[in-house]
């Protein structure tokens, strides 16, 4: 698709709505949901946390079904925004096992210090998302589907219908992918300014990414495994230094002085 077929379908009103939806609605629910989350206990209860999960799993997958519709009703697909159409097979598949073997390497690593990290050593803007990560093996199995769904769609949304669409608008593609991060970065306010700025900056390698190969794959393969590694390790972390934590309770029967 060039530059005016892509200005011509953003401009139509379902594409206005599905950016709008992608672009402004989407990341504000996420926010006031997640500030109504910060009022509740940390961790949150597992029925309120599975719930959560569930919600992305749904809410995300409903916006690529409307992805696929949008583009479908003006003769398109999902293969042209990066899943099929146009994608160097070999470029893409050399960058998807380089991007998994650099997060192999970076989270051998990661993984490690999470091991023996205290309290106090994490981050603010991981603790902050912390408190919606799984911290048993229930939670875990539910985090699961959410991990997976965040890599691919939020890959489709934000790396191929959302750069292109600003793109087609603007009239250049630079604009595009950039304002893309931007919107993705500001989509994980929930985890104060240092997770905007890395997540945007994420944002920006992967769209670039998605431009060279014309694929999305790659982002998907290396979000799916950052969110699934990062999440359960971040997780486990937070677990274990809840338990070193806790105050011990008294034997039953004995004094609070003794």
């Amino acid at each position: 698709m060039t530059l005016e077929d892509w200005g011509a379908l953003a401009r139509t009103p379902a594409g206005l709505a599905l950016t709008l939806a992608i672009g402004l609605v989407y990341p504000l629910i996420g926010w006031f949901r997640f500030r109504r989350l910060e009022r509740r206990p940390d961790p949150l209860p597992r029925r309120e946390k599975l719930a959560l999960y569930a919600s992305i799993v749904v809410s995300q997958w409903t916006l690529v079904v409307a992805a696929s519709l949008v583009l479908g009703g003006s003769g398109r697909s999902l293969g042209d925004i990066g899943l099929g159409r146009g994608v160097d097979l070999a470029r893409t598949a050399v960058v998807t096992v380089a991007l998994l073997a650099g997060f192999a390497v970076l989270s051998w690593f990661t993984t490690r210090s999470l091991a023996i990290a205290v309290d106090g050593d994490l981050p603010p803007h991981v603790r902050r998302a912390g408190r919606i990560l799984p911290r048993d093996g229930v939670e875990l199995a539910g985090f699961v589907p959410v991990a997976i769904t965040a890599g691919v769609c939020e890959e489709i949304l934000y790396r191929g219908w959302l750069p292109w669409a600003l793109a087609g608008g603007a009239g250049s593609v630079l604009i595009g992918f950039v304002a893309a991060a931007a919107v993705f970065g500001l989509g994980h306010l929930y985890q104060g300014r240092n997770g905007v700025a890395l997540t945007g900056l994420l944002g920006l390698a992967l769209g670039a990414t998605a431009w060279w190969t014309g694929s999305v794959v790659p982002g998907q393969a290396l979000h799916v495994a950052v969110d699934l590694v990062n999440g359960a390790a971040v997780g486990a972390a937070l677990t274990r230094m809840s338990r070193v934590t806790a105050p011990v309770a008294p034997p039953a029967g004995a004094s609070p002085e003794a």
